[in-house]
């Protein structure tokens, strides 16, 4: 477990799936990545990786007015 400085929250370590909801009501599945979750919001923090895979998609997502409002991402790691 950590604390960011600059909210000082405390954040631990977690593996996915991590489901939220975007502010327009788009909800995001991600798995098979890393990241962080705050131990008093549940606030997500991706690394910058995951970050861009999301909004990626999420940008697809809104340039389609017909799109399911749900969006699976599965990030598997290879060596």
């Amino acid at each position: 477990m950590r604390e960011h400085s600059h909210c000082r929250h405390r954040f631990a370590e977690s593996e996915g799936p991590a489901v939220f909801q975007t502010m327009d009501g788009i909800e995001v599945n991600v798995s098979g990545s890393m990241f962080e979750i705050c131990t008093t919001c549940g606030h997500f923090d991706f690394p910058v990786e995951t970050r861009e895979a999301i909004e990626s998609s999420l940008k697809e997502n809104r340039k389609n007015a017909n799109a399911v409002k749900q969006i699976y991402i599965n990030l598997v790691e290879t060596f």
